[in-house]
């Protein structure tokens, strides 16, 4: 094991974990600069790497450290914290929430068409017009789901046409 010097795996080993921890924690508070997240996964491989090469490097002296009681007492408490994270969803799954992006959708196709507009910037009666002229009857009182069904038309083409209405100055 002597063909990487222990210094450099030492200071590869420094570099690794704190570009890793440095991306770990601006992925934790989303912070996306330049490509954080694939520098993150390929380092964290690069880290592992190095950490085992580490580990091989300095197993003599690593082996030490297991015949220490406080050593065992912290890898204990280490699994022990671990657990605490995996065990309760295990035992109470929590269901998934309601998908805001769904919850948004379902929400317009039940408003009145009045709503929308205001959604999409538009003034009501130009919403109708804008409707009439793709031969869609409409009134500004009724849902998109109900202008839909009454036309004859899906949902998602009542609201491909609200979305790309041209906005009045």
């Amino acid at each position: 094991m002597n063909v990487i010097p222990r210094n450099i795996l030492s200071a590869l080993l420094t570099v690794m974990f704190a570009v890793v921890s440095i991306t770990g924690v601006m992925m934790f508070f989303k912070i996306r600069i330049l490509s954080s997240e694939t520098l993150h996964i390929w380092l964290g491989f690069t880290f592992v790497t190095i950490s085992c090469l580490h580990l091989l490097k300095n197993w003599s002296g690593f082996r030490s450290y297991f015949k220490k009681r406080s050593t065992l007492l912290s890898i204990l408490l280490g699994f022990l914290v671990i657990l605490a994270f995996i065990i309760p969803p295990l035992v109470n799954p929590v269901e998934k929430g309601l998908n805001p992006k769904g919850a948004v959708i379902g929400a317009m196709m039940n408003a009145s068409l009045s709503k929308v507009a205001v959604f999409v910037d538009l003034d009501e009666e130009m919403m109708v017009k804008v409707l009439a002229d793709k031969q869609i009857l409409a009134s500004s009182k009724q849902s998109v789901s109900e202008i839909a069904k009454a036309n004859g038309k899906t949902n998602d083409e009542i609201l491909n046409i609200v979305f790309t209405a041209p906005k009045v100055q």
